[in-house]
């Protein structure tokens, strides 16, 4: 390939290089965020292990089994909770990223390929027309589908977040009843 064929990328190449490095470094932080995350959530939780251990080793009684329950169990069980909805949160985050970095990259590959079509189109002999509109209609409809499959993805991601939340408050539910029925059992 000659030396002009090779400057002809070099342009695409800087820009894909940039978009490149910007995605890395989104990731990155994303990254760390969530390592972050699990990091305090896992330390946290060592340190309520040990408390909650060493106070179960002085329960000597019903009573004090339900107040170890009401100070230990359902704070750390929230806990939890609250750190995977945060890590999910993370993770929803991290996949819009991603997919707003393809969607620009293929916006961009459509757009270039669209320009070279027409530039090839504009050179061709009269009876090529047809070919070059099928190729067009072509690539609209695959840039179509590429769109659709993307609504797709986000109206998954909404299910699977509602579904989270429905989990969750089904997760709350029990353990409230469960405090209530321990006061009235106490009592």
């Amino acid at each position: 390939m000659s030396a002009k064929g090779f400057a002809q990328f070099g342009l695409f190449q800087d820009v894909t290089l940039d978009s490149l490095i910007e995605l890395s470094q989104s990731l990155a932080a994303q990254v760390e965020k969530i390592t972050r995350l699990q990091f305090d959530a896992g330390l946290e939780s060592s340190r309520e292990a040990m408390a909650a251990t060493q106070a179960l080793l002085e329960v000597k009684d019903a009573e004090g089994l339900s107040k170890w329950q009401e100070t230990y169990f359902q704070p750390n069980l929230d806990r939890a909770t609250d750190s995977a909805r945060q890590q999910y949160a993370l993770l929803i985050e991290t996949r819009d990223i991603v997919a707003d970095a393809l969607k620009q990259s293929t916006t961009d590959a459509t757009r270039k390929i669209q320009e070279n079509i027409d530039r090839i189109a504009e050179g061709a002999p009269e009876g090529f027309a047809p070919l070059f509109d099928a190729i067009r209609k072509s690539l609209e409809t695959q840039v179509s589908a590429l769109d659709t499959m993307g609504k797709v993805a986000d109206q998954l991601g909404e299910i699977a977040s509602a579904n989270l939340q429905v989990f969750q408050g089904a997760a709350a539910a029990p353990a409230a009843k469960s405090r209530a029925a321990t006061r009235r059992k106490a009592a």
